[in-house]
């Protein structure tokens, strides 16, 4: 889980706003697609090493996608960033 703090340190306030976007589906995961696993990288390394070399099946660039965007909801709810 990362903290509020580590997202306000990896993320600028006008990036945080557009990844709320992104989680609430307003905006597509590709426009912060690098940023987002870069921050998750720690997280997701095996996955992200075989993605990164094109290791991976379509199906599996949707699982890893929706896992890391999972995880960012998470980690925004906990931190209090968004609520429902």
């Amino acid at each position: 889980m990362k903290t509020i703090k580590e997202i306000k340190d990896h993320f600028s306030t006008d990036e945080i706003k557009i990844l709320i976007e992104i989680i609430r589906g307003r905006q597509d995961f590709d426009i912060m697609e690098t940023a987002i696993k870069d921050f998750y990288e720690d997280e997701f390394s095996t996955a992200l090493s075989y993605s990164k070399k094109n290791m991976f099946s379509d199906r599996a660039e949707g699982w890893l996608k929706e896992n890391i965007l999972e995880k960012l909801e998470f980690d925004f709810e906990m931190g209090g960033l968004i609520w429902y």
